[in-house]
């Protein structure tokens, strides 16, 4: 088994969702030497409107792309699921597998979506990742007779401490990105079959304007901003 100590984990639904809600973020802690580990769920195999290209080629240029993004923010470790796009169900083995990744990886902080974004339109990999990890992170990791399997096999409870949901509607905890902004920008550029889809016109200008919008009210120019959780450390 292995069992490792980071700072930062961060569950994305598909291949680009980090770099665009985080990556900002991630490239000031891996900066300053903390470590960071990327969990991918899904291939984003159906992450296009072209019916002429398909799931499996789509599938592999996409995690090809979101390696190269992960490189140019200093993410030394991709973990890919590769669940099927628009697949992620809350079954009792999917919450399994990402409750071991925070019982092996043991970070401080766990980053992912808000699964309660726009609640009515909203994609259901983000509803279902974002509240099987917070579920994970409390109670179940800090409930070792939830998997007696997994004890046997060495993984012990961990408490996480913070949880950090980008893409919220109620931020609390605003980022400063205005040094890394650049480096955002160009871990972007590296997902080209989405920053370059017709159905994704002005993709650089939206970044720029969630970047501002995120700082606003703040004494700098581009940010990102989560709702910041504090979890309990006890059951």
């Amino acid at each position: 088994m292995k069992n490792k100590s980071s700072y930062l984990l961060a569950f994305s639904p598909h291949p680009i969702d980090t770099e665009l809600g985080i990556s900002g973020t991630i490239v000031r802690l891996t900066k300053e030497g903390k470590e960071v580990v990327y969990v991918i769920c899904t291939n984003g195999d159906k992450g296009s409107s072209d019916p002429k290209l398909s799931a499996e080629k789509l599938a592999v240029t996409r995690e090809r792309e979101q390696k190269a993004a992960a490189k140019i923010l200093g993410v030394k470790e991709v973990v890919f699921l590769r669940h099927p796009d628009l697949g992620l169900e809350e079954t009792p083995e999917f919450r399994k597998e990402i409750l071991k990744l925070i019982l092996e990886y043991r970070p401080e902080v766990v980053a992912t979506c808000d699964p309660y974004h726009r609640l009515y339109f909203s994609n259901r990999d983000h509803r279902v990742l974002g509240r099987v990890v917070l579920d994970n992170v409390w109670p179940t990791a800090q409930a070792p007779n939830a998997y007696p399997d997994l004890q046997k096999q060495g993984y012990a409870l961990h408490r996480v401490k913070e949880v950090w949901l980008w893409q919220s509607d109620q931020p609390n905890l605003f980022k400063d990105i205005t040094a890394t902004f650049e480096l955002k920008k160009e871990a972007l550029k590296c997902h080209a079959s989405q920053r370059g889809a017709p159905e994704n016109p002005g993709f650089d200008a939206q970044v720029m304007e969630r970047a501002m919008t995120a700082a606003k009210g703040q004494d700098y120019k581009y940010g990102e901003a989560f709702l910041r959780m504090e979890v309990l450390q006890r059951l």
